[in-house]
């Protein structure tokens, strides 16, 4: 079976919330004094402030104002745009509106608006300030004085200035309404500005409107005027081309002229066609003039009626002669009469060919004629149709001036009368949903409010620096501080003692007896257990206790703790402070008693300058006699022996030993001892001071025993020590009853 061990840094992070609830425990009487004194500083400001009373007006800003009728296209701006609002807002916060406001309520008589008329800026300060002492007034301006004159441009801006910081204009986003606020000591003044804000802007625009309205309608009678008489131009200059080119009306002759071209178009295609017909079948008889046989080939000729007629007739007397022939000889009268007439439709035959092909070539002529005639009355006709068009063009253009000129001339008229139908139209973009009203109560100050947040702030703040405070603690405040910033084990603590005797005066002899004194008891046994525990397995017998700093408790734990230590065995207490003991005055020895220098200096008996406490059974050897050179006197032999000495006498010797930062006498005793404890007073001794002594001790190789954590505030207590407190009074009033019987 193999053994594992679980890594610790693989551990979730845990955060320890007694931490940070032990911290706000520790200075929360700080805290709720701080948020007391804030709230109260806050609350005595807040009564001071003079009330300043909010009223608010809502205003509709519509895209398109009501108009009579529809002149917008002449003057108003794109009201489908987001920057027109935005423009309207802007207009709203002018100073053209402000202006009309204040001149309207006059704001300017009133003091409220009349507070910064005498400030002067900073500069000016600086400047009266130099020009007072005169060091360097040559070199700079004069400080320009306030005006005192009610219509000065300085005052007017200061008044205006304090008026709009009043003022404030509040667009409701994605809607057509803004609110007007103002703010003032008076609520029915306040109300009254708001509102007539609105009205000013109403009127402003309207005013707009009806300027940009009649000015329109200046522009457009100006124009007007220019428009007929160009209306007029055109109209004469129709009807002088008219009188000049003789014309009454283009459309009839057009369409006339339209047609006769038609028409010749036609004719002069048919002439063509039969010119060209004629032509060639002139040219085919020409090419073919060569015998009968050749014209009746040509289809035109054979085709032709008389041509018919007399082939058929000559084809029938060729038949009668040759039916003849067959029955008759040549001289046969017949034959001579069929011969006959065979010749004489053979001539007849040549006659009307001949006939024929002079027709042809009359017709080819005749068609030629007729074409060219055609030809020339085609130009003609085509000639006049062209000087028509341009006629027609030029009066084209003279009617489209006219009826440009009209259309822009009865635009502007209707345009004219329409301005001035509007002239008089009050029509707004702009209306109240809601006026202001007088407010009942204040808006600033909020004392509820501020008090609030005073309170929040303070407790915040005063959180922050506590937490803060005890980021940068550097003393130890309760035995949990030993272990974790010095790494010592903690025997225990004596707890803080707020009995007024010794308020000023150091704890005696008698303190550790008190009834009243139970839990300082319970403490200094709970150290004399965690001492013997500690030192159980060692053969030690001496204990010697110091500190880094004077008036931390040392002789307190000390003589208290051998007071302890003498119910349960043979117990020496020894003062080695020897430049300022305390031992022999806290037990109530006569004053300047003999003691340990006695024995070192004089071969004093060491019986002799011992005393005894009856009420603790504990053995007391004071400092004595005060000597010139401390420090040689306990690093002699002599003291090393006398110590030796004692422990063969008692089983527990108490040293109490002068500070470790003052001087080096605790670390002569700390080496004959072969241990030390170390006395820290809470919430005083500094961190570095402890650590520099305990770099001191481990210098010199001397162990600490541990450390004890003096005047501890109770708040730093567990439960079990007031389950303690209960256990021991009642214990001690049990042991006294006994006693008594």
């Amino acid at each position: 079976m193999k053994d594992f061990n679980l890594n610790p840094a693989q551990e979730p992070l845990r955060i320890d919330l007694l931490v940070y609830l032990n911290v706000l425990r520790r200075y929360n009487l700080a805290i709720c004094l701080w948020i007391l004194l804030v709230v109260l500083i806050t609350t005595l400001v807040t009564l001071q402030l003079t009330p300043q009373y909010l009223a608010s007006a809502t205003l509709l800003i519509e895209a398109q104002a009501n108009k009579a009728v529809s002149i917008e296209e002449v003057y108003t701006l794109d009201t489908s745009k987001k920057e027109y609002y935005q423009t309207q807002f802007e207009i709203l916060r002018s100073d053209h509106i402000a202006k009309k406001v204040i001149s309207q309520l006059e704001i300017g008589q009133l003091n409220e608006f009349r507070g910064d008329l005498h400030q002067t800026s900073i500069r000016d300060t600086l400047l009266g300030f130099i020009h007072h002492w005169g060091f360097f007034s040559p070199y700079f301006s004069k400080p320009k004085l306030p005006s005192n004159d009610p219509n000065s441009i300085e005052t007017q801006q200061a008044i205006l200035k304090s008026f709009k910081s009043h003022l404030t204009i509040e667009p409701i986003r994605n809607t057509q309404l803004v609110k007007i606020h103002f703010k003032s000591k008076n609520p029915l003044l306040a109300s009254q500005v708001a509102n007539a804000m609105g009205r000013a802007y109403m009127e402003s625009n309207l005013e707009a409107r009806l300027l940009a309205t009649q000015t329109a309608s200046s522009w457009i009678s100006d124009r007007l005027i220019e428009l007929k008489e160009k209306l007029n131009k055109s109209e004469l200059a129709l009807i002088h081309f008219l009188k000049t080119e003789g014309l009454i009306e283009l459309d009839d002759i057009d369409e006339l002229a339209g047609k006769e071209l038609t028409h010749l178009t036609i004719r002069l295609s048919e002439a063509r066609d039969r010119r060209v017909e004629a032509q060639s079948l002139f040219s085919l008889l020409r090419s073919s003039w060569e015998g009968k046989s050749t014209l009746l080939s040509v289809p035109e000729i054979s085709n032709h009626p008389q041509v018919r007629d007399v082939k058929n007739a000559e084809i029938d007397a060729e038949r009668k002669v040759s039916e003849l022939a067959k029955r008759y000889g040549p001289k046969h009268d017949k034959m001579i009469q069929a011969i006959a007439q065979r010749d004489a439709v053979i001539a007849r035959t040549d006659t009307v060919i001949n006939n024929l092909a002079r027709g042809i070539k009359k017709e080819l002529d005749s068609a030629q004629q007729q074409e060219n005639a055609l030809i020339n009355e085609f130009d003609k006709k085509k000639q006049e149709y062209q000087n028509i068009i341009s006629k027609r063009a030029q009066y084209e253009a003279h009617k489209r001036d006219v009826e440009s000129s009209r259309q822009l001339y009865d635009m502007f008229l209707n345009r004219q009368k329409e301005t001035s139908v509007a002239s008089d139209f009050e029509a707004v973009n702009a209306r109240f949903t809601d006026l202001a009203h007088p407010p009942a109560h204040p808006f600033f100050p909020q004392t509820s409010k501020f008090i609030l947040i005073s309170a929040a702030s303070a407790f915040l703040f005063g959180i922050a620096c506590a937490f803060l405070a005890d980021a940068y603690r550097n003393t130890i405040e309760k035995p949990d501080d030993i272990e974790e910033k010095l790494a010592l084990q903690q025997l225990g603590y004596i707890p803080q003692i707020k009995t007024r005797a010794f308020k000023n005066e150091p704890i005696d002899h008698a303190y550790y007896f008190d009834s009243n004194a139970f839990i300082f008891s319970e403490s200094i046994r709970t150290i004399r257990t965690a001492i013997l525990l500690s030192l159980k397995n060692k053969q030690r017998k001496i204990l010697a206790i110091t500190s880094s700093m004077p008036s931390e408790g040392k002789t307190t734990l000390a003589l208290s703790l051998a007071q302890s230590l003498a119910k349960m065995e043979k117990t020496l207490l020894i003062d080695c402070d020897l430049r300022i003991p305390a031992i022999g005055q806290r037990c109530g020895l006569p004053r300047n008693p003999s003691g340990l220098t006695n024995i070192l200096m004089t071969d004093s008996l060491i019986k002799d300058n011992i005393y005894h406490d009856a009420v603790s059974s504990l053995d007391i050897l004071p400092a004595g006699l005060l000597p010139n050179q401390p420090q040689e006197l306990l690093s002699s032999s002599k003291f090393a022996a006398l110590i030796e000495d004692l422990k063969e006498k008692y089983d527990r010797i108490i040293i109490d030993t002068p500070p470790i930062l003052v001087v080096s006498d605790s670390l002569i005793i700390g080496g004959l001892a072969e241990g030390i404890i170390l006395v820290v007073k809470a919430q005083s001794t500094t961190e570095e001071k402890i650590k520099k002594s305990i770099k001191q001790l481990t210098f010199h190789r001397i162990p600490i025993d541990g450390v004890v954590l003096n005047q501890m505030s109770l708040k730093h207590t567990d439960k079990k020590y007031t389950l303690h407190q209960g256990y021991y009074k009642h214990k001690q009033e049990d042991d006294e009853r006994l006693e008594a019987s």
